[in-house]
């Protein structure tokens, strides 16, 4: 066993000692230093209009080149993050699809992400408790040169201190964010119904059916009904009885 992966498997053996996430990270960037690698984030990905900055689980990039991202809101346009969407799996960044990398103002992010010390990076998607889809994503000042046993360790890795955070950063559902109404519409709209028909099964006007539904998507943070079906469900808002119940009223 060469001397990185024995870092690694002493890494993940004291994963779960740490007394603080802080301490973990600290940890993590030791190891992964030795891939090339200095800096790392763990977030949510934001789904329609939301902004990816309150979905941050764990932030260790430079704080100059977050604060830009966030301001740009760039994950609309970097082509690491269409990527992540369009194929889940893990990635160096180089490797992104030249459909995403070729968008309008990706290559000036990717620019801008080198000036602040990301000129490469590698991303695992992960699992998340809270989110419908996260990465951990990992950068460095120089062009990687990953084999698939350092992708491996990396993703090893990744999904360990993934755990441990999910553990202890884990969130109770919220009740009560949607509104009584706004369960209402977004059962009957995943029953299939359109905004009309809703309006006439709850006796209100279409337009107000359309702004319960933009409300929905906003508050779940949902790109589409379907998603924001699949929010509401992982949140507690709504249960598969109520769903079953509602496809069985239109039978």
């Amino acid at each position: 066993m060469s001397a990185q992966d024995a870092a690694v498997f002493e890494f993940i053996e004291r994963v779960d000692g740490h007394m603080s996430i802080d301490a973990l990270l600290d940890d993590l960037l030791q190891v992964v230093a030795g891939f090339g690698f200095e800096h790392m984030i763990y977030t949510g990905l934001p789904g329609g209009d939301g902004s990816i900055a309150p979905l941050v689980k764990t932030n260790r990039f430079p704080q100059a080149w977050w604060d830009l991202y966030v301001e740009g809101d760039y994950a609309r346009t970097d082509a690491v993050c269409q990527q992540v969407f369009s194929k889940v799996e893990p990635f160096v960044w180089d490797e992104v699809d030249p459909r995403f990398s070729a968008r309008d103002g990706a290559a000036r992010i990717a620019g801008e992400a080198a000036e602040h010390g990301l000129a490469d990076g590698y991303v695992v998607p992960l699992f998340s408790r809270d989110e419908w889809l996260s990465v951990m994503s990992f950068g460095g000042p120089e062009k990687l040169m990953l084999s698939p046993r350092d992708r491996g360790a990396v993703n090893l890795m990744a999904i360990y201190t993934s755990s441990v955070i999910e553990r202890r950063q884990r969130k109770q559902p919220e009740r009560g964010r949607l509104s009584a109404r706004e369960r209402e519409v977004l059962l009957w709209t995943s029953a299939g119904k359109s905004c009309w028909e809703v309006s006439v099964i709850l006796n209100v006007s279409e337009q107000t059916v359309r702004f319960h539904t933009a409300q929905i998507r906003a508050k779940l943070n949902a790109s589409n009904i379907t998603h924001a079906v699949v929010r509401a469900l992982q949140n507690g808002e709504i249960t598969l009885g109520q769903l079953a119940d509602q496809l069985g009223d239109i039978k």
